[in-house]
């Protein structure tokens, strides 16, 4: 394992190289020989790969060593510009993304990016062209990416994808859920994502909160809902009274007060077909008529210093 001192040096040293490198494939195997192992050249296109640690396999070990290095690297070179999850779609070039979540964070220096991103084994810093993401992401990217308020960066997000049907609707959420608190416990970030749900009669009440920072947790408000969704008809749909969790198991700053909840478990415990199929009974059982009923509230998108998308929940913002 490097320790935080020579990550940080080393992540140093590549943003200062990325000022004056040209991405050609000797430019990019000198500077590998400069740094020395465990630096390797990967192609596809050239890029710098800088493996960190090897944690063991394990979904909370791998996303808190990723916190160590993530933490490690502010220290030294400031809040990333982009911050986020690769999602099911990965991005260009040969890689191995591990099962328990795929985070990234992002140091823009012009054309050249210094990334810290989870490899298979191991968080990795990677040098490589700006653009080699920057022209993927807004076609294909999926998971979530938040761009820092100040910058200066934009990226455009990937159109949105609305669910097919309701088995598509539970299939988009149980992948979306899966790695979702292991990959907010390594990137140091919290979420608070507000479901609506268009309800004919009632407008489009708060049905739901997905709130996540090293555990993930459900929320559900019976409020303006039909009957089906109310009372102790919550319970045996498979949702927990608040009150009757321990103090304090969920952050104060993120407890919106809903009376139903349901804690689906830390990195690598999520049943994520489970948790999905809670969601889209509840919302069926509340009155939606459609899977696109179902709609994301804009203010989850703001968590200071950052703005976030959420191309991979497929579900419109309001």
């Amino acid at each position: 394992m490097i320790s935080s001192d020579d990550t940080a040096a080393t992540a140093r040293d590549l943003s200062e190289a990325a000022w004056h490198l040209r991405w050609d494939d000797t430019s990019v195997r000198e500077l590998a020989d400069r740094l020395g192992p465990p630096a390797e050249v990967s192609d596809d296109p050239p890029r710098l790969v800088v493996p960190v640690s090897r944690p063991e396999g394990e979904p909370l070990a791998q996303a808190r060593e990723f916190r160590r290095v993530a933490d490690a690297l502010r220290a030294a070179l400031g809040e990333p510009g982009l911050l986020g999850a690769h999602g099911h779609r990965r991005p260009p070039g040969r890689r191995a993304d591990p099962r328990w979540g795929r985070p990234f964070l992002r140091w823009r220096r012009g054309g050249t990016t210094l990334e810290l991103r989870a490899g298979a084994a191991g968080p990795e810093l990677v040098l490589e062209p700006s653009e080699t993401w920057e022209s993927w992401y807004p076609d294909a990217g999926t998971g979530f990416v938040g761009v820092g308020e100040e910058s200066g960066l934009s990226v455009d997000h990937p159109p949105h994808e609305p669910p097919a049907d309701w088995e598509d609707l539970a299939l988009t959420l149980a992948v979306f859920l899966r790695t979702l608190p292991a990959e907010t416990y390594a990137l140091g970030i919290a979420h608070c994502l507000p479901l609506y749900g268009r309800i004919a009669g009632s407008g489009a009440p708060l049905l739901f909160d997905i709130v996540s920072d090293d555990r993930l947790f459900l929320d559900f408000t019976e409020y303006e809902v039909a009957e089906a969704a109310r009372g102790e008809r919550v319970a045996a749909l498979g949702w927990t009274r608040t009150d009757s969790l321990p103090p304090g198991h969920l952050d104060p700053g993120l407890d919106g007060g809903a009376p139903w909840r349901v804690d689906a478990g830390g990195p690598g415990e999520v049943d994520a077909g489970a948790a999905a199929a809670l969601l889209v009974r509840t919302a069926r059982a509340a009155g939606l008529d459609r899977p696109t009923d179902l709609l994301l509230g804009g203010e989850g998108e703001f968590r200071r210093p950052y703005r976030f998308g959420f191309p991979g929940l497929g579900l419109p913002t309001v």
